[in-house]
């Protein structure tokens, strides 16, 4: 009989093929051949409140009361939301009570065997009280976004209190681990880089052609958060000088974030609205189409105040389709792009940078298709959620014993 596993998250898919990230979604079906899996997620209107996705017996709780005014996650993440208005920060403290109370009820109910929290706050809050209430063991995964921008002394000793607390902890990153080993010395014997992991039989190379309103453009294309700190705003402004170098240039944008309207004046301050389409969110089954009609992915991400890139999975996706990839040399993103080999690397907001780069791309496709199939080897040997799920259930057994 299997072992049963509580995963606790705040982002995870509303319903099937959404636009939400589905890593915590993929992890867990993926687990799901070797234990019994479940899910606790937030509710989000015009979700179910239980079901089976894939392998995964799925459970949404309401946090606040009417479940239409929930603003807290989803759409755009919980940090960027809290900042949009009160209604989101007050609504905080009642997601950790609902959500330790609905995962007590799960625990109560059905024999647990393991806690995994993804996110050190507010999940890993949560997970702590469980596992001393319920004696159940605990496992903690950082994501990055949960510990790079929580800076201030209440959220780091809210985090020492999980590192101090939990059994196991994995990191997305070895530039996660440093941040968190650069706080918390004292976790160093219980921390594990173990990324999240690219479906590399999904995110691949197609045989499709581009639509016939791009078949004249030179597609550039990103894919992520609509946020400051993804530095999307210095790719707008490296724009007009790509689009002098190669006319046939045009941005792709894929996303949502409460960014958009500082981008779309900024596109405008350019002049360049003709070269850019903001996209909107875009479930998977699109964003691989748009991979593949891709001539150059770009992540221009920043590393600022609040955060930075701990891996970049949207990066990741992209190697994995065979794009070719300029990111910038922050975070974690450095330990994917090797400069010249996969991808090319520039310094944050340089824009002369960033646009020499991609015009050496878009003006050599030998060489951007030369790069984007060492990306896509290096995915598939060292990211594929195949390799991924046999590092965790390493984890899983020695927490569970």
């Amino acid at each position: 009989m299997k072992k049963k596993v509580l995963a606790i998250a705040s982002t995870f898919p509303r319903w099937e093929n959404d636009t939400t990230p589905r890593f915590v979604y993929d992890l867990s079906n993926i687990l799901a051949s070797k234990y019994d899996m479940a899910v606790l997620a937030p509710h989000y209107r015009g979700a179910l409140k239980k079901e089976k996705l894939g392998r995964v017996d799925v459970r949404r709780f309401a946090y606040f009361k009417p479940e239409s005014l929930q603003k807290l996650c989803y759409d755009g993440g919980i940090i960027p939301n809290m900042k949009s208005g009160f209604l989101a920060k007050m609504q905080m403290p009642l997601l950790i009570i609902t959500e330790f109370f609905a995962a007590s009820k799960i625990i109560k109910k059905e024999k647990i065997s393991l806690i995994h929290a993804h996110w050190i706050l507010p999940q890993g809050i949560v997970g702590v009280f469980l596992k001393n209430i319920f004696k159940v063991p605990l496992l903690v995964t950082i994501h990055g976004s949960d510990l790079f921008p929580l800076k201030n002394p209440v959220f780091k000793n809210l985090q020492k209190f999980v590192v101090e607390n939990a059994d196991f902890i994995t990191v997305n990153a070895e530039a996660t681990k440093k941040e968190l080993l650069g706080r918390f010395p004292e976790a160093s014997r219980k921390v594990k880089v173990i990324p999240m992991g690219v479906n590399s039989d999904f995110f691949k190379k197609l045989k499709i052609k581009k639509p016939a309103k791009y078949l004249k453009n030179k597609i550039l294309l990103f894919v992520g958060r609509l946020s400051d700190q993804k530095g999307l705003q210095y790719l707008i402004d490296a724009l007009p000088e790509v689009v002098r170098e190669e006319p046939a240039a045009k941005l792709l944008i894929i996303g949502e974030g409460q960014f958009k309207p500082e981008l779309e004046k900024k596109i405008n301050e350019n002049g360049i609205g003709g070269y850019v389409e903001l996209l909107g969110p875009l479930p998977a089954s699109e964003v691989v189409k748009y991979h593949n009609y891709a001539d150059v992915f770009v992540l221009p991400s920043l590393a600022n105040k609040t955060g930075t890139e701990a891996l970049g999975l949207a990066l990741m996706e992209a190697m994995s389709s065979g794009c070719a990839v300029i990111g910038t040399n922050v975070g974690g993103i450095p330990s994917l792009i090797k400069h010249g080999h996969n991808g090319l690397l520039v310094n944050q907001k340089d824009t002369g940078g960033l646009s020499k780069s991609i015009a050496v791309l878009l003006k050599n496709k030998k060489k951007a298709e030369a790069m984007g199939k060492n990306a896509a080897a290096l995915i598939r040997k060292n990211y594929s959620w195949g390799k991924v799920g046999k590092e965790f259930i390493e984890i899983y057994e020695k927490a569970i014993k």
